[in-house]
């Protein structure tokens, strides 16, 4: 027979509100993104090679772009998460804080992209961070669905669509962790699959969520 969990923990760990959590995510997303570009310093050199000391910061800037695209795209995954649930557990708070975790490493992540991408090391210390983050958001989705905390009206379809694209990112980025090991180069070039997958997920699942004769 199962345990039946203490009223006064399960008014604790669990309610309706969810402002709360939402706001510290927003703001630990919002503190990640902004880190990434601290570490872009302004060249200090003579007028004459500002140009070329720029030209030369082209992968801290390739590095920089491309983080705060994925943990923009992070960023909506959960928003649309949230925009759906009727509420909250303790599980669902852990799991959300274990997301941040690995959000709050994103700065350090992009350096070593920024400045490794010739080095297996670096590259697969980027995709890591970057599968491990989509990762949790995936097991998000995942449990608020094994926890019914969508709310009543959302459509299943919705839910069945996001379940499958929400994991498309981050088995990308894991992939291309033994890629790395035999060309850095390579690696970051898979990485774009997941504009083409995705493009592929948003066809498919317009086609799939259009109401019957809109074609």
């Amino acid at each position: 027979m199962p345990e039946k969990k203490d009223p006064f923990s399960r008014r604790f760990d669990s309610g309706p509100d969810l402002d709360r959590t939402m706001f510290f995510s927003d703001a630990v997303f919002a503190i990640a993104m902004t880190l990434l570009a601290v570490d872009i310093k302004v060249p200090q050199v003579p007028a004459d090679q500002l140009g070329h000391a720029i030209l030369d910061q082209r992968q801290e800037f390739f590095a920089y772009a491309l983080s705060f695209a994925v943990a923009g795209a992070y960023w909506l995954s959960h928003h649309r998460l949230f925009r759906l649930l009727k509420g909250y557990t303790g599980g669902l708070q852990r799991l959300n804080l274990l997301l941040l975790f690995f959000v709050a490493l994103l700065a350090y992540a992009t350096d070593m992209l920024a400045l490794h991408d010739d080095q297996p090391l670096g590259v697969v210390i980027y995709a890591g961070a970057l599968g491990l983050i989509g990762t949790v958001n995936y097991w998000l989705w995942i449990y608020c669905g094994r926890r019914g905390l969508f709310r009543d009206d959302v459509d299943p379809r919705l839910l069945a669509y996001a379940r499958v694209r929400a994991p498309i990112t981050p088995i990308v980025f894991l992939l291309s962790i033994p890629i790395a090991f035999i060309s850095p180069s390579a690696a970051e070039l898979s990485w774009l699959s997941i504009l083409v997958i995705n493009r592929a997920l948003q066809w498919w699942g317009r086609a799939r969520l259009a109401p019957p004769g809109s074609a």
